[in-house]
């Protein structure tokens, strides 16, 4: 996952990479404290964990909406043959819901997807007690 925060010379995001699922896994891999260097103006600046955030993910995006471009027309392509050969609706009713497949594949990557960046956003260090290094 990638985390974000705003440098404050110019305000142009930078990015880290880290595995944390969730801000106190970010605390506990990487510590409350974050020194990231800005590439913009090279202004290494200090975040704390409640100063970081994630956004959707660009490839996640992109895997979804390839998986539901190409995969709804390459289902019809292989489905269509059968439409076309039987008359019995219920044959055609369960066919059909193999075009669904690719449909029902870009919204399982994206809710995921938006779990994941919510629940990273959502809970927050400050106030609570704990106590890592």
């Amino acid at each position: 996952m990638k985390v974000y925060g705003k440098c404050k010379k110019c305000k142009t995001e930078i990015g880290y990479s880290t595995s944390a699922n969730t801000r106190v896994e970010f605390a506990m891999q990487d510590g409350e404290n974050k020194t990231l260097n800005c590439k913009n103006c090279g202004i290494k600046t200090e975040f704390h964990v409640d100063e970081l955030y994630t956004k959707e993910s660009k490839i996640a995006q992109i895997g979804a909406g390839l998986i539901f471009l190409i995969g709804t027309p390459l289902m019809f392509f292989f489905v269509n043959p059968i439409f076309s050969g039987s008359r019995n609706h219920y044959v055609i009713y369960v066919v059909g819901g193999f075009l669904l497949v690719p449909v029902i594949a870009y919204g399982i990557i994206k809710k995921q997807d938006q779990t994941r960046v919510s629940s990273f956003n959502r809970s927050k260090l400050k106030g609570r007690i704990h106590n890592i290094g």
